[in-house]
């Protein structure tokens, strides 16, 4: 078990929190060191999993930075850590070679020297000794920590952490492998931080998940809620779609979720015809499949240029259901000659009347003996999109038990974002009238 030798309820435990009121939850900052990593060359998984430790101890996280393996610049972003935030954690950078800077850096940002911590280099050799490896001596240099700091001991690896408590704020260092990190993290400082921060509390946040309406929409019929200090309503957006993210604080995680409830309601009573989930990063597609399986329902799909995406999406929603009877291209030979009759002498998409696009949606459905017929008539020039340059033109349609409902899009094309955004349009007429006969 990792250890901290400084009892965090001491005196000292308590620096660098004299602005903060009484009772006030720690605000804190993630720097991740790295050059690798600000390279891209490697994906930092660390600071996503400390975030979100820090948010269930009811720690506030304000920042997070990358630095590469140099001196100066760690150095740099530690002091001005100090001068915002409580708690500054820093990943990485404690090994044995010449670029593990990290020691150096956080004594030089705290005026503090490095000193050999001699419980920490017999640990070292005991471990080198257990494995039968001679200590070289840059492996020493692990043992060294900022004089006065608390050395966190590390079982499951060879570079122990510290924690530099000063006047103006609290620095943690922890290794960067991600065993060992979570390891500490978990034994050690989550502790330490609960004790620092008075038990004030839990963060809990629940996503949101919308389609067919866009970020800006959502903000304006969301703008007083999104004034809230607790709990918070923040929005992110994704391609197609946006998530609205809710946030609560309180003593126990019963009182959060109790909050919470209490906003999704409000927020479901302005938005709640376009929330299709609460389940984080859960694709439209399976949403609308889970609708399908418990319906026992069957679709076929006629699809323009580009070719298949409709039925893609709808065949990989959920593994153990699969909607999609039959789908063909428009102008494909094998499409049910009902359907082909229908189709023969339309006019481009530009100039189809709704009456049209219904004609076919309902003979689709018809042909094949589905419970939905979903279609996609639309142009795909290459020069069309949500930002192109040339207009175009995209009908959709479902005929289903309770009829055909149609929608338009101003545009077609070809690139991903324009893609997304018309099936998700298609697949959302879809929903709606899932939603509506369930």
């Amino acid at each position: 078990m990792s250890t901290a030798t400084t009892p965090a309820d001491s005196p000292s435990a308590r620096s660098g929190s004299a602005d903060r009121p009484e009772g006030a939850p720690l605000s804190a900052e993630i720097v991740t060191t790295g050059t690798e990593i600000l390279l891209g060359e490697i994906v930092d998984t660390n600071a996503a999993w400390i975030a979100q430790q820090l948010r269930e101890a009811g720690v506030n996280l304000y920042y997070k930075t990358t630095v590469g393996d140099n001196e100066p610049r760690l150095r740099g972003v530690i002091e001005l850590g100090l001068s915002r935030s409580d708690v500054i954690l820093v990943t990485g950078g404690l090994g044995p070679t010449a670029d593990d800077i990290t020691r150096q850096a956080i004594a030089n940002a705290t005026g503090r020297p490095l000193v050999l911590h001699e419980g920490a280099l017999a640990a070292l050799q005991e471990r080198f000794a257990r494995f039968g490896v001679p200590m070289t001596e840059n492996n020493r240099q692990q043992a060294l920590i900022p004089a006065g700091a608390i050395l966190i001991e590390n079982p499951v690896g060879t570079a122990p952490g510290f924690i530099v408590e000063t006047e103006r704020g609290t620095v943690i260092a922890l290794p960067g492998v991600p065993r060992e990190m979570k390891h500490l993290m978990t034994e050690t400082v989550l502790p330490y931080l609960r004790a620092r921060s008075g038990h004030t509390g839990i963060i809990r946040r629940r996503i949101l998940r919308t389609v067919g309406i866009g970020e800006s929409a959502i903000d304006s019929r969301l703008r007083d809620l999104m004034d809230s200090a607790n709990p918070t309503v923040g929005l992110a957006a994704h391609m197609g779609q946006a998530d609205v993210r809710i946030t609560a604080r309180a003593a126990t995680a019963d009182e959060a979720e109790a909050m919470l409830d209490v906003l999704e309601a409000r927020i479901r009573e302005r938005i709640g015809e376009f929330i299709y989930s609460t389940t984080p990063d859960e694709p439209f597609e399976r949403a609308v499949v889970s609708l399908l399986q418990a319906a026992g329902a069957t679709v076929a799909v006629l699809e323009s240029d580009p070719p298949g995406i409709l039925a893609r999406r709808l065949s990989t929603g959920l593994e153990s259901y699969q909607p999609v009877s039959a789908a063909w291209m428009v102008g494909a030979p094998d499409t049910p000659e009902p359907v082909q009759r229908v189709l023969a002498g339309l006019p481009a998409p530009q100039e189809l009347s709704e009456t049209q696009v219904q004609s076919v949606a309902q003979a689709l459905r018809q042909a094949t003996g589905t419970t939905y017929g979903l279609l996609w008539l639309g142009t795909a020039g290459a020069d069309e999109g949500v930002f192109g340059r040339t207009p175009g033109k995209t009908w959709l349609a479902v005929a289903g038990p309770g009829g055909v409902t149609t929608a338009s899009v101003p545009f077609g094309g070809q690139d991903e974002y324009t893609l997304v955004r018309i099936s998700n349009q298609a697949l959302g007429v879809l929903w709606q009238q899932l939603r509506t006969s369930s």
